[in-house]
């Protein structure tokens, strides 16, 4: 039940709110007209309030919430993200290229920041959600949110188009992910997702027998509905056309927080099927059925996303829809950790009682897939923002126009490869941060994509590691799973080389103005800042990564009641 205490473990997300109410009644009854300021201020008060990540797998349960080290470290990266998302959007400019009004229309009011700070907070109770309703109303505090913002900053023909295929296609992923939410209700009896779980793991033959049963309608539309935030297929046909239409502040949110709450739902489902007891049996025969489903299915997705987003983006001129095709392919990486957790939790599911060891093991693999997962979500959101910081800042090229030519043409905002080319000699620092972004999300060594790259590889070569290789074999699969991630590694490169290539060997055509706003670059600058921190020292996010994913692979029981014990009184903390 809800209680004072699940108050006080959502103080961050209070905060949150707390912000945004003072961004929408100040700029509403006040003039307030500095609403991402009390954006950033809200999210350094939350990121006071989060606490640092519980080591050993502890955890503190109170009602619907849950904070260990997975929620932990999802609201940490929501909070960094968000700080980054708030300078790209308060420096963006969003006059259409059809306007010939006079002077710039920034993306700074109180409604928008307001707006904003909300969808946060959705989306740190999606990391901290241990209950079904409580995890749908985090997801539709993300999805509302992202409506409102696209709705805000349209102002052109493409942007109302943008906002209204998100708008529908949003509405019908939510519905399927109510109906499988709904059917894993029917299945368990109660909303609590630690109960769903003990209902899947149970032996009790008519259980299991019904749950079997109705467990790949469930999975398969939670799934879903988890695709369409990822902009995996079946659900990424709408990414192209939104992001080119949305602008670059909108485009850095949708291809970072939505990815966030897709991952904290599969790694929620792939949780349902793993035992919090090292030493049990294993699991039961309707949770051993959803696993061995369950990685099945991520591990297609995730071939077939990756290679349809990177074969999209090699006939891509445009930045936003090449960048868009990217998000896509990135969302199939992401897959194969998770694939791999799940794998990795059914490899051992049928062992004898007692046998420790066997679950040890389990325990070893399930934590590479999901650590590969979450580092490398971590290593994806920092150069993505990065990128879309440094357009938001580029702003449009000068336009082709004399005194004498006639009125003032309007202006262009940089759309495709070839405006940027040689940015290099006009603007050598946005063109050295794009360029080491690109290379990271390529993949290329040292940088922090590489890293990531490399550890969802070698976890995936991990599953059934001591096997033969024979046709059909769980390891088949993963092998060349692991194999069709470098392919797409190489394809990736030919397009983020395309565009360092137009920054640093084509002459510059028109330029650009750079009239985008500081914030923007501000943005850049310490999206830079943080890929070269990372690729120096990638050790302490993975270590991160690591604590999180074992907390969620490896459950301890939770601590339930009075999180404001001493820690005599709660030993795992």
């Amino acid at each position: 039940m809800t209680s004072l205490d699940s108050v006080a473990l959502l103080a961050p997300e209070i905060a949150l709110v707390a912000a945004a109410l003072v961004a929408y009644l100040g700029g509403a009854f006040a003039g307030l007209r500095q609403g991402w300021l009390v954006a950033l201020a809200g999210i350094l008060a939350a990121m006071s309030l989060a606490g640092g990540q519980p080591a050993d797998g502890a955890s503190v349960t109170a009602g619907p919430v849950t904070v260990d080290a997975f929620s932990t470290f999802v609201r940490w990266v929501v909070l960094g993200a968000g700080a980054l998302l708030a300078l790209v959007q308060s420096g963006d400019v969003f006059t259409a290229a059809t306007s010939r009004g006079p002077g710039l229309h920034r993306g700074g009011t109180c409604e928008e920041a307001g707006t904003f700070l909300v969808m946060l907070a959705g989306l740190s109770l999606v990391a901290v959600a241990d209950d079904l309703v409580l995890l749908f109303a985090g997801l539709e505090l993300v999805s509302i949110p992202t409506y409102v913002l696209l709705g805000l900053k349209r102002t052109d023909d493409r942007g109302r188009e943008a906002a209204i295929k998100y708008f529908f296609l949003s509405l019908i992923a939510s519905a399927v992910f109510l109906y499988g939410a709904a059917t894993l209700y029917g299945i368990a009896g109660t909303t609590s997702l630690a109960g769903i779980a003990r209902v899947m793991q149970s032996a009790d033959g008519p259980v299991s027998g019904m749950a079997t049963v109705l467990l790949p309608v469930a999975l398969g539309m939670t799934v879903v509905g988890a695709a369409f935030r990822l902009a995996a297929v079946p659900m990424h046909f709408y990414a192209p056309d939104v992001y080119e239409g949305a602008g670059p502040g909108n485009a850095a949110v949708l291809s970072t927080l939505p990815k966030l709450a897709g991952v904290v739902v599969l790694a929620r489902l792939v949780a349902l099927g793993v035992t919090a007891e090292p030493d049990a049996s294993g699991i039961g025969p309707a949770a051993t059925a959803h696993l061995d489903l369950f990685w099945r299915l991520a591990a297609i997705l995730a071939a077939i996303t990756m290679t349809v987003g990177n074969v999209m983006a090699l006939w891509q001129t445009n930045l936003r829809r090449l960048l868009a095709c990217s998000s896509i392919a990135h969302s199939g990486y992401l897959l194969v950790g998770v694939a791999v957790a799940a794998a990795a939790a059914a490899t051992q599911a049928d062992r004898p009682l007692g046998d420790v060891a066997a679950a040890d093991a389990r325990w070893t693999q399930g934590l590479g897939g999901m650590t590969a997962t979450l580092f490398y979500l971590a290593t994806y959101v920092l150069p993505t923002i990065g990128i879309f910081g440094a357009l938001a800042y580029l702003g449009h090229r000068w336009p082709e126009w004399t005194t004498t030519s006639g009125p003032r043409p309007p202006r262009d905002e940089i759309s495709t490869v070839d405006d940027l080319d040689g940015l290099s000699s006009t603007n050598p620092v946005a063109a050295f941060a794009i360029a080491v972004f690109g290379l990271s999300l390529a993949g290329i060594p040292p940088l922090p994509g590489f890293w990531g790259k490399l550890t969802l590889a070698l976890s995936a070569l991990e599953v059934d590691g001591t096997l033969p290789i024979t046709w059909g074999s769980r390891r088949t699969w993963f092998v060349a799973l692991a194999v069709l991630l470098a392919v797409n590694a190489a394809i990736a490169a030919a397009y983020y080389l395309r565009i360092i290539a137009a920054m640093y060997f084509k002459t510059t055509k028109r330029g650009v103005q750079a009239d985008g706003g500081l914030a923007g670059g501000l943005a850049m600058l310490a999206c830079l800042v943080l890929v070269g921190f990372v690729t120096i020292q990638p050790r302490g996010l993975l270590a991160a990564a690591t604590r999180a994913g074992k907390s969620l692979t490896s459950p301890v029981p939770a601590v339930t009641g009075d999180v404001a014990a001493t820690p005599d009184q709660h030993p795992r903390l």
